[in-house]
């Protein structure tokens, strides 16, 4: 199944009065030759143990549906354990008492786990996804452009474009040119190139909408163009947003290592524009205006739907409690009308507050470490707000 922002929003709103089975999966490459290779294995373990924590269950009919779903699960298994498929990292969720199975894999690694809880346990897949969020890269070079889509590990060409520079009325003389014409000669090379390159200017600048209708439908956070700099500084006069050149020629490269060459810069935008939502969030907020900074607030926000970003530290875990309504509350904090009794425990507070963001249509966005110091005083947690 393909993963997109529409998808996660599905999975986050899985419902199901017994709970939801999450299995993250971490498949190595290197070991597809084996014929038990140890990822399998360790999966069929955490399998096991699962089984055995059902079992202990007092509940019975709990139990009796755990167990009857897990059994029923064993085509999506096949196809999680096949060593054939792609995708380095692969993720399974399926609802107890029924329904669609939602499998997902990504060209990047999981954390080996298996959780029961009552909702999808959904902050491993956006800590992963988040790693490599949609971006596109375009390669320049005189015969052309190549365009590439990369989003949470995967690589596809989207897009070609072949070059034919009109020259036919412009061929250059042949042969040594008599002395007295050599000045002659000389001009006519000149203008010879300089139509090409005149040539190669408009084609780019034509090509330049149909890059930035790409990047709007994509989804595109970053857009890179690796070529020759005089080219892409022709491409990134007609183009908006986060446009990053590099210098390099990479056009014989597979897209997979054309990737892979920029990853340094894609890497470098995501700390960037972390960065400046998370200075965006601090400043609002110390000027009084829509911003929320630390636990107890951005949990407040959420709770009023006013949050339009949810910031979050992505190696943090926060603790807390929740109502029955799924209200988020801090450690200790009793809301009217709710008491120690009424409220609910809740130790993975982030996988809380990232449900909730996804349920009020807010975003959500994880902060790798070198943009999430900014946040350091202030527990790792913030968000930018509607009103």
């Amino acid at each position: 199944m393909k993963f997109d922002r529409t998808a996660l929003r599905e999975v986050v709103s899985i419902s199901d009065e017994i709970g939801v089975l999450s299995f993250y999966l971490n498949a190595d490459p290197r070991e597809e030759k084996s014929s038990r290779p140890a990822w399998r294995i360790r999966f069929r373990n955490e399998l096991s143990d699962l089984r055995e924590r059902v079992m202990a269950d007092g509940d019975w009919t709990r139990k009796k549906a755990v167990l009857q779903r897990l059994a029923e699960l064993d085509q999506p298994f096949q196809h999680l354990l096949d060593p054939a498929e792609s995708g380095l990292g692969r993720v399974l969720f399926a609802p107890v008492c029924g329904g669609e199975a939602r499998v997902f894999s990504f060209q990047l690694p999981v954390v080996d786990q298996i959780v029961l809880e009552p909702t999808a346990y959904v902050r491993p897949l956006v800590n992963t996804v988040e790693a490599a969020p949609p971006a596109g890269i375009v390669v320049v070079c005189r015969d052309g452009l190549r365009v590439i889509d990369y989003r949470y590990g995967m690589v596809e060409d989207v897009r070609k474009s072949r070059y034919e520079v009109d020259v036919e009325d412009w061929r250059d003389m042949r042969g040594p040119a008599p002395s007295e014409f050599s000045q002659q000669g000389v001009s006519h090379r000149e203008r010879f190139a300089s139509r090409i390159e005149d040539n190669l200017s408009r084609l780019l600048r034509a090509d330049a909408p149909q890059v930035s209708t790409h990047a709007a439908d994509l989804g595109w956070t970053t857009l890179v163009l690796v070529g020759d700099v005089q080219l892409t500084d022709i491409l990134a006069g007609e183009l908006t947003g986060d446009v990053i050149q590099v210098d390099a020629v990479v056009d014989p490269l597979s897209s997979a290592k054309i990737v892979e060459y920029v990853a340094p810069h894609l890497k470098a935008a995501r700390t960037r524009h972390g960065t400046d939502l998370a200075n965006r969030a601090k400043d609002a907020t110390l000027a009084g205006g829509r911003g929320v900074l630390g636990l107890r607030d951005t949990l407040h926000a959420l709770n009023e739907s006013r949050v339009a970003n949810l910031l979050l530290d992505e190696s943090r875990e926060w603790s807390g409690s929740r109502t029955a309504y799924g209200m988020l509350h801090l450690p200790g904090e009793i809301p009217p009308g709710e008491s120690e009794r009424t409220l609910v425990p809740e130790p993975a507070m982030g996988e809380r507050m990232i449900e909730r963001a996804l349920d009020i249509d807010a975003e959500v966005t994880v902060l790798n470490s070198g943009a999430s110091e900014i946040l350091t005083d202030f527990g790792g947690v913030a968000a930018i707000l509607r009103w």
